[in-house]
């Protein structure tokens, strides 16, 4: 009893340490100071909206961080995402194809779409950055080629309440649904030897080959579940609004990856996980949240959230210097 005791004690300690716990106090305090100072960010509305726009930070921010920790980077994960709603919204208005079947095939193109930066990655031995920032440019590009900029609306609402109704008046399907990706992701990285290969190769890509994982078939699932997850986002989004907006998830690059490296995920690969993602999302969800319930102007989010990742990145390097002694 006393062995399992100390050992549960060393587990908390440990998770105290953590980056994820320290952004988890830091978004407390800070949701703690804006309801001191506004008397209202505590109420069941607010913390459903709130919670609500964190869900797609968070599934999102999972995807970009398989690819972290594959030591890689996806910088088309949000624009993936768009394309893939926009087809399912003229899927759903225009063609009238049943909503299951729709959204399981939008996953599916999301999934492809991922794939295919997977492949031109490995297989050419390119860089991700610039592979994926230029799959970023093609998918914006034909949202805005196929839609001429203007909005796709009149969702119907066989689907739209999965964005914008809650399960049981307390939590958000969105939440719902992230915090079951994160449970099989969580799951998948520990107890499967996909998970494991992941951080092998970021953790040391010239071992891992040496000890026989396969690496470019790892990159390229890691890479069509970062589209697929990508796609989810967005979808729900899409439903979320009732519409699919053109604009969409443009500024959900970036964000993805300061949820990943917030919650602990080193951008050099092999170390963190899931579970912190969520609180990173969070944090900048919060920031988000705060700005507009304070009523001050959106302009400050762009310089607050680019302090973030900043603050994000020198966490990372002093981590990565740590590790490396």
């Amino acid at each position: 009893m006393k062995l399992q005791s100390g050992s549960f004690k060393r587990s908390i300690y440990k998770t105290t340490k953590t980056t994820a716990f320290a952004v988890f106090i830091v978004t407390l305090l800070l949701t703690l100071l804006v309801h001191i100072t506004t008397g209202n960010f505590y109420t069941p509305y607010n913390i459903l909206t709130f919670t609500r726009q964190a869900s797609f930070y968070i599934i999102i921010g999972f995807g970009q961080t398989l690819c972290l920790l594959n030591n890689g980077i996806d910088l088309s994960i949000a624009s993936n995402g768009a394309l893939t709603a926009m087809i399912v919204s003229y899927l759903l208005t225009v063609y009238h194809m049943p909503a299951f079947l729709a959204v399981l095939l939008g996953l599916g193109i999301g999934f492809g779409l991922g794939a295919v930066n997977g492949v031109i990655i490995t297989k050419l031995n390119l860089n991700a950055f610039i592979v994926t920032m230029a799959a970023d440019n093609i998918f914006r590009g034909i949202i805005y080629v196929v839609t001429e900029g203007m909005p796709i609306t009149n969702i119907p609402a066989s689907v739209t309440w999965l964005g914008q109704n809650d399960l049981m008046n307390i939590i958000p399907y969105p939440l719902v649904l992230a915090l079951i990706v994160c449970v099989i992701l969580a799951i998948v990285l520990k107890y499967t030897s996909f998970g494991r290969h992941i951080y092998a190769i970021g953790g040391n890509e010239a071992a891992a080959r040496i000890v026989g994982v396969n690496v470019k078939k790892t990159r390229i699932m890691v890479y069509a579940l970062s589209g697929m997850l990508g796609a989810m986002a967005c979808v729900l989004q899409t439903f979320r609004l009732g519409a699919f907006q053109v604009k969409m998830g443009e500024t959900w690059a970036m964000t993805s990856i300061t949820a990943g490296v917030l919650g602990g995920t080193a951008m050099s690969g092999g170390v963190g996980g899931v579970v912190g993602t969520v609180f990173g999302a969070m944090l900048i969800s919060t920031i988000s949240f705060t700005i507009g319930l304070m009523g001050i102007s959106s302009y400050w989010e762009k310089i607050v959230i680019g302090a973030i990742v900043l603050i994000a990145v020198a966490i990372d390097a002093v981590g990565t210097l740590k590790r490396e002694k």
